[in-house]
């Protein structure tokens, strides 16, 4: 693969033997195979070797076509087999490691540490990520949409959030891509709220955050709904975010600073005079998870590459009264952006 050799040849440039992860998104990352326990080991010489225990070892070894499987027994015998290996000169990414592990290494090799080591080569993605990508995206618009007649006066959050959840398996869903949040009146203003037996109420704005798995990658959608007769304030408050999630997806291409769009969005709902209640960053990458990179923040660094895929969600958030979010999710191009869901606002 490609990306593999691009891993190694950036191992060899930090004049290392071999980066090691002991992260599950990032060892599904090089080895399209998931697990609850698994060690990657990716080595400047271009082989990928991925230890894992007996619960999966069987599996991984007819699964798994870019590297060589091994059966974890214990860290002695790790250890050995990477002196056997000859890689010496170990790199982790201190961000994906137990300060325990990190301790054990240090005993029996050099390490060299680098943050976000595999972030560069997870934010652009392939064709094959993105045809998975959009499979997610699909999957979960037509669960929703499946069940949105219920969404109504006297259903609570839960029983919404069970069928919409129910529906995400229906359709070819594998798994939530995060815990699924359905946020109704005071609790809409909170943007990460838990969802709760609260009944849905006349009058009510309802936020409702979702995404689904499917072959291991994620999609991230929110829609806000107003419910019956609302205020004439939470409306203004939904076309002001709709028109800031406009004005964010125009922006995007390639070359484009993510802290520019970010900047860009803020202005436009700040200029509506609902600055202090956008509490969040503007988006961020998904692929494997859920936020990865870029982040799309007034403290980001990074630029929009072709093939990205990001989210933008902007969000007012009025305590006592209510919030909105809209969010969709976005391929970059050379010279715009294009939108994977397809949900009306």
């Amino acid at each position: 693969m490609r990306t593999l050799q691009s891993i190694s040849c950036k191992v060899k440039s930090r004049d290392c033997d071999a980066y090691v992860s002991f992260d599950n998104a990032e060892n599904f990352y090089l080895t399209k195979f998931q697990s609850s326990f698994g060690i990657g080991v990716v080595t400047a010489e271009g082989d990928v070797f991925f230890f894992t225990d007996g619960r999966y070892f069987e599996k991984a070894k007819r699964s798994v076509k870019h590297a060589n499987v091994i059966l974890w027994e214990n860290w002695e015998k790790f250890v050995k087999k990477l002196k056997d290996l000859k890689l010496n000169r170990l790199l982790i990414d201190d961000r994906k490691v137990k300060v325990s592990t990190y301790d054990a290494l240090k005993k029996d090799f050099t390490v060299k540490i680098e943050s976000n080591f595999l972030s560069e080569f997870r934010a652009v993605k392939t064709e094959e990520e993105i045809a998975l990508i959009s499979r997610a995206v699909t999957v979960a618009e037509t669960a929703l949409n499946h069940v949105i007649h219920l969404l109504k006066p006297g259903i609570t959050e839960l029983e919404f959030r069970a069928e919409l959840i129910k529906a995400f398996f229906k359709f070819g869903g594998e798994d939530e891509a995060f815990e699924t949040i359905v946020a109704s009146g005071k609790g809409s203003a909170i943007p990460h709220w838990k969802t709760s037996n609260k009944e849905i109420r006349d009058g009510e704005a309802v936020v409702v955050d979702f995404g689904v798995r499917v072959g291991g990658y994620v999609s991230d959608i929110t829609r806000t709904f107003l419910v019956g007769n609302v205020s004439s304030e939470l409306k203004d408050i939904y076309d002001v975010v709709k028109e800031a999630q406009r004005i964010g997806i125009e922006s995007l291409k390639a070359g484009v600073s993510c802290r520019k769009v970010d900047e860009t969005v803020r202005k436009y709902i700040d200029s509506k005079g609902y600055g202090e209640f956008f509490v969040h960053s503007t988006g961020h990458g998904i692929g494997v998870e859920v936020h990865e990179a870029p982040t799309i923040s007034k403290r980001s660094s990074e630029i929009l590459r072709e093939n990205m895929v990001v989210t933008v969600e902007p969000g007012v958030y009025v305590p006592e009264l209510g919030g909105v979010r809209i969010e969709d999710d976005c391929l970059i191009t050379e010279n715009d952006a294009f939108v994977l869901s397809t949900l009306p606002k």
